[in-house]
Order: structure tokens, then C-alpha cells, then sequence
């Protein structure tokens, strides 16, 4: 049975890890739940819907806003449109062009606030038009909420899933991988997004894949962004 409580990352704050598909990878996919409001609770990136998570959720509050916050992150989603119908769904710039039957009511727009705003403030990372990726941050537990802009997966793999990290220089350490790398269209666009993002006061890391960074948030993306000159 798929686990279906929903983990405590900090006050406000929790997430669920589920296996993810990836052949020769083992990965997982992380929903990250943060309450922005009395009852409100936004919803980064869900994993697939069932009873189980739906009614951890309603014991948190309401589930109000929902986001797909890159073109990559496109999974899961008709259920949990079925199921909250009453909800805001966002996504970002070119989810909806490629997935025409997803009722998104909103598109993410950097520089636009949004309706959880201020407790959750967000970047779009410039220069990558294939993944159009938004990161966001959560002041009140300082913690960075990414969807695959840094990976930290398990050295707990088979040959196949080591030598695919290793081939992407994402093995045992926290990354921006070769592959994400790949997508770069303009270089500097990224960086000034990357200083945007560095200029917050983040603890935390919470990706869409691998373990969470509990300490020294900060040090270890510019660590991870050393190949950036």
C-alpha cells in the first residue's frame, strides 16, 4: 500500500514521497502541502490522488490552491481536478498548451502576485523555455520549494541508476544535473534568476526529487551552482 500520511517538514509545512518511474532510477516524487492562510493550503506538485491523501488533507484544512510549477510536472493531475473542483489550479507557462484537457485557471507570471502571496513568494527561472520552472519560498520556515532545479538522490542504486547519475555529475551529492543544464537557451537569464533566488533567506530545500536539505540551504545551491561562471 502507498503511504499516505502526510510528513511534518516544519510548521505549516509537509510533504509525501512516492515512487516514481524512472528506468534504472530509484527516485521519488515529492508533493510539498504549505498552509498559506487560517484554513488554506497550497499544493506544489501532487502526487497521484487517492482516498487516503485526500483525507489527510481535508484534516489539515482546505485544500485551495494547487501548482504545477514547470512543463515536466504534468502528472497526477485529472484526478485531483475531479476531486477539487472548487480549488485554484496554476500552473506554469506551457502546461496548458501541451495539455489542453487540464482545466488550469491560472498561469504563473513572474512579477504578478498571486492569491497565496506574501507567504509564499516565487521566481521563474529565465532562460529554459522547455521547463518554464517557478521556485518558490516560504519565509515563515525559510525553506526553498524547487521542482527539479536541484536533485538529491539516495546513493541506494543499482548500476544502471549509478552511472545515469554519475553520467550527469548528480551522484551523491546535491546537483543541477547536466540534463537540467542541457535546457539552458540563455545562460545569463538563468544566472540573474539564480542571484534572484540566492538573495532570499533560505534554510531549506525542498525538491521535487530526493532528500530534503534541512541545513545550509543557501551554501549548498551555490555549491551546486559552482559550474555557473
Amino acid at each position: 500500500m502507498l503511504p499516505a500520511m502526510l510528513n511534518v517538514v516544519a510548521p505549516d509545512v509537509w510533504e509525501i514521497s512516492r515512487p516514481m518511474k524512472a528506468p534504472g532510477l530509484r527516485a521519488g516524487h515529492r508533493m510539498t502541502v504549505v498552509r498559506v492562510g487560517p484554513e488554506d493550503l497550497w499544493i506544489h506538485s501532487p502526487v497521484a490522488w487517492d482516498i487516503a491523501l485526500d483525507e489527510a488533507l481535508e484534516n489539515l484544512g482546505a485544500a485551495r490552491y494547487f501548482v504545477a510549477p514547470s512543463r515536466y510536472h504534468d502528472l497526477y493531475w485529472l484526478d485531483w481536478f475531479q476531486n477539487f473542483s472548487g480549488s485554484t489550479f496554476s500552473c506554469a507557462p506551457g502546461v496548458k498548451e501541451e495539455h489542453a484537457h487540464l482545466p488550469f485557471q491560472r498561469v504563473l507570471t513572474d512579477g504578478a502576485a498571486d492569491p497565496w502571496e506574501p507567504q509564499l513568494q516565487k521566481v521563474f527561472i529565465a532562460g529554459m523555455p522547455k521547463v518554464n520552472e517557478f521556485v518558490f519560498f516560504h519565509p515563515a520556515s525559510r525553506s526553498l520549494i524547487v521542482a527539479d532545479l536541484v536533485f538529491n538522490f539516495s546513493r541506494d542504486q543499482n548500476l544502471l541508476g549509478k552511472l545515469f547519475l554519475m553520467v550527469n555529475d548528480a551522484y551523491g551529492r546535491v546537483a543541477i544535473s547536466r540534463l537540467f543544464r542541457s535546457c539552458i537557451k540563455d545562460r545569463e537569464a538563468f544566472k540573474q534568476s539564480m542571484q534572484r533566488i540566492l538573495e532570499w533567506d533560505f534554510e531549506r530545500i525542498i525538491m521535487g526529487h530526493g532528500a530534503i536539505v534541512e541545513r545550509d540551504g543557501k551554501q549548498v545551491l551555490r555549491k551546486a551552482l559552482a559550474w555557473l561562471t
